[in-house]
């Protein structure tokens, strides 16, 4: 489902991303962790051009996009992969202005311009699927963190996804909404969804990933199964980053 072979990223001189190779089977669930500042965010948007690449190459679902790509053939090929990519930020994100439903249904009625009634169809079915079916009317406004974030996971699987990328999804919410939107990713992962979430959940990571990859100063350090990488991590980097994730 994604292949990388060596993505590189620089900002103002800084490479964050060096030479990383990645890969991502169908249905597989891959956690990316790391300190902060490890390039992990940047990673995983790169995987969707919205960071543009310096270097090497990557393939999403068949789509191919190279460094070296004119522009305007790059360009292409990254709405093509969005077509078919969901993401979920840190911040929800949503219309403000729009419902719940609205927020879900603006893709389906702009990119693939359904017939409103059709869109509405699955939009409420989609608000069923992440329980919010009764809160369709409601502006962002008047819904908790939880709720946004769970109508901006519907929003991104309006678009029937073949691939998933979370970034840090939970971050930005209260302690006790954090386990609702989780339970969502949770169903995802039981649905057989291509997931790479970036996430503090270490619970979360530990239940669901197939794999953890480590990143830290733009390299990944080391990828396990969760329970080796938790319980034996190979890389004394990673024990460090285990230890102390165990004090707090």
């Amino acid at each position: 489902m994604i292949q990388t072979t060596g993505l590189s990223k620089s900002f103002n001189g800084l490479e964050v991303l060096k030479s990383i190779d990645l890969r991502v089977a169908p249905k597989e669930i891959v956690v990316l962790l790391g300190p902060s500042g490890s390039g992990k965010s940047t990673l995983l948007r790169s995987l969707n051009g919205l960071e543009e690449l310096d270097g090497g190459s990557l393939e999403v679902n068949g789509v191919r996009v190279e460094a070296s790509m004119p522009s305007k053939k790059k360009q292409a090929n990254f709405r093509e992969i969005r077509r078919h990519t969901g993401m979920v930020f840190q911040q929800f994100n949503l219309y403000p202005h729009k419902t719940a439903l609205g927020n879900v249904i603006e893709s389906l009625l702009t990119v693939k311009k359904m017939k409103k009634e059709e869109a509405v169809k699955i939009g409420e079915q989609l608000l069923g699927r992440v329980g919010l079916l009764a809160k369709k009317d409601e502006y962002p406004s008047r819904l908790s963190g939880g709720q946004q974030q769970r109508v901006a996971i519907a929003r991104a699987l309006a678009m029937e996804p073949a691939l998933m990328l979370f970034d840090e999804p939970t971050s930005a919410l209260d302690p006790e909404l954090v386990g609702e939107v989780l339970e969502v990713m949770r169903q995802l992962a039981r649905e057989g969804m291509t997931m790479v979430i970036v996430t503090h959940e270490m619970k979360f990571a530990r239940q669901v990933a197939n794999r953890i990859v480590f990143m830290d100063g733009g390299v990944i350090v080391e990828e396990q199964e969760p329970e080796i990488f938790f319980q034996h991590p190979e890389s004394e980097r990673a024990r460090k980053f285990i230890n102390q994730l165990q004090e707090h």
